[in-house]
């Protein structure tokens, strides 16, 4: 018994329906090899745009139309991402026609990875956008005010109004562009929740939670004395604090934890709100106003500040994937330059990056002064090579940072214990925030604490995190995520439902047109009717083990 020779060809056509978008280009006037090129390490960290695998229609033309049309895909393809539409092949050529009336004028007709329940509008506006880019950087030398003036433009005409459309987090396009390079395939369900794989082989994912993740969990990690109760409860090292919502009631706090404190609202993680080394009353005035100010119901935690810094262990799949010690926003010394003359190089370079690859790093402020003061610098010392010069007193969303990786000397036993709070809260992912003098020495040992769980946190947003997503897709999903498909052409349904008769050991599945079954031969009644919606109806069902399609009118 054999299936069509073209099964997985066929296979694709069916689960994926890709959006065909034509569009009008005049070339410009002037332009140059180089003009193009140049701009190529500037937008797409690449010394040159990507050749077109498929060149159809492209023989008769000179080098300007296909620079442009590859600039111009690499753009689409990459804007599309940083709407958070999961974009990862470089749009493929359909046509390309010539305009008689016009040598310079001509039509490209290509397709895009699309989904029904993603907006068009942001595939248009991310189309759009890299039309008129690609005409501008024709003509338009790669400057730093020029390479301002286009970053300034993408924020604000397309990544700052429209990456929120999508209802995806920050880890979705990430996480999906490794399950594409790992050969995973995935489906937008609605409102940026992901299925990874087929059938059984299925797993949900909202960024970077699960189906496994509890509601209670994700209630419990949104409140941080509700989680230190939880941890406290569970023989686990918690910190001790307090929950406040007046200046009376945040010296009272104090008093009774003793200084040195931290305070944070109550609500709010990424380190909004927080204010660490209270030391006084009067420190601890402005920091409870601080933390008020930013919570949205109005209340602030106090607690005992413990030595040491925040390490990130990511937990997922019932164990350690990986950890991070989270240093502050910094500069590395030379031993020949100034702290100030680092700092302005260092802002320099970040400058000349696409805002969504920058760290954060920020010019010299009056923090930056302070934490420098701190450490007995200024401005105008000149570091040792090698001496991390902090600019922040921590790390934060708001303020950047920098991530080292610890996995290699993680301590057993700190492992064990972030997986246990993942485990206690109910969650199967989760950030567990430890602080602690040295990650390779046990918490009792040290006075560590668990500082807080965080509920679906950021996974793949930087290097360190993104090297670990083959691991995690090891562990989260059974091999490519893949079931068995065949599509049978000729004699189709008997041979479709021998196939499903004789497939022992699995739940294989049969389907036409307007007829399905399960693998006992009862029919599966569905308001469908036609090949690609059943399919697409069975791999979402996690009974489905296989399937076989019974397709004859592909046998012509």
């Amino acid at each position: 018994m054999t299936s069509h020779p073209r099964t997985q060809e066929t296979v694709a056509q069916l689960v994926t329906e890709p959006l065909t978008v034509g569009v009008d280009f005049l070339l410009p006037d002037v332009a140059s090899p180089d003009q193009y090129s140049a701009w190529a390490p500037v937008l797409v960290q690449q010394t040159a745009w990507s050749t077109l695998d498929d060149p159809r229609g492209l023989e008769s033309f000179g080098w300007q139309p296909r620079l442009h049309i590859e600039a111009f895909l690499q753009l689409t393809q990459l804007f599309c991402q940083q709407c958070r539409l999961p974009v990862f092949d470089t749009p493929k050529v359909v046509s390309i026609e010539k305009s008689s009336a016009n040598p310079n004028a001509y039509t490209l007709n290509f397709e895009i990875w699309s989904d029904q329940y993603l907006p068009r509008l942001v595939y248009r506006q991310a189309v759009r956008m890299a039309r008129e880019l690609c005409d501008w950087i024709a003509q338009t030398p790669p400057t730093p005010d020029n390479t301002q003036r286009l970053f300034k433009t993408l924020m604000d005409q397309l990544i700052t109004p429209f990456s929120s459309y999508t209802g995806t987090g920050a880890s979705t396009i990430p996480v999906l562009k490794a399950a594409h390079r790992l050969g995973i395939p995935f489906k937008h369900l609605s409102t940026g929740i992901y299925q990874i794989g087929w059938g059984s082989k299925a797993r949900r994912l909202d960024r970077s939670s699960s189906e496994l993740d509890g509601a209670i969990g994700a209630k419990l990690a949104q409140n941080k004395v509700a989680t230190a109760n939880v941890l406290r409860q569970a023989g686990l090292p918690a910190p001790v604090q307090m929950l406040v919502a007046t200046q009376n009631e945040a010296m009272d706090a104090a008093q009774q934890i003793g200084y040195s404190v931290v305070v944070k609202p109550l609500d709010r993680d990424r380190g909004v709100g927080v204010t660490l080394d209270v030391s006084s009353p009067e420190q601890l005035a402005a920091a409870l106003d601080h933390a008020l100010a930013s919570s949205k119901v109005k209340q602030a935690i106090v607690e005992r500040q413990v030595p040491g810094t925040c390490h990130r262990l990511f937990i997922a799949n019932d164990g350690l994937l990986y950890a991070v010690k989270r240093h502050p926003m910094s500069v590395s010394g030379d031993g020949r330059r100034t702290v100030r003359q680092l700092v302005d190089e260092a802002v320099a370079r970040e400058r000349q990056l696409p805002p969504w690859l920058r760290s954060g790093l920020a010019p010299l402020d009056e923090l930056a002064f302070a934490e420098l003061a701190r450490a007995g610098l200024s401005a105008d010392s000149v570091p040792d090579k090698g001496a991390m010069v902090m600019l922040r007193r921590s790390e934060s969303t708001q303020w950047g940072g920098i991530d080292e990786d610890m996995t290699a000397v993680v301590h057993p036993e700190n492992a064990r214990v972030a997986v246990q709070a993942a485990r206690v809260l109910g969650l199967a992912m989760a950030g567990v925030d430890l602080i602690t003098t040295d990650i390779s020495v046990p918490w009792f040992a040290n006075g560590a604490i668990i500082n807080e769980i965080n509920y679906a946190p950021l996974l793949g947003g930087a290097e360190i995190s993104r090297s670990y997503l083959p691991a995690f897709f090891s562990a989260f999903i059974d091999g490519d995520g893949k079931i068995p498909i065949e599509v049978f052409v000729t004699e189709a349904d008997a041979l479709a439902f021998q196939r499903q008769q004789i497939d022992q050991g699995r739940r294989c599945f049969y389907t036409d047109a307007t007829r399905s079954r399960d693998h006992t031969g009862q029919e599966v009644v569905m308001a469908l009717q036609t090949v690609k919606q059943r399919l697409r109806a069975l791999l979402l069902s996690s009974d489905v083990d296989a399937i076989a399609i019974a397709m004859p009118e592909m046998a012509s």
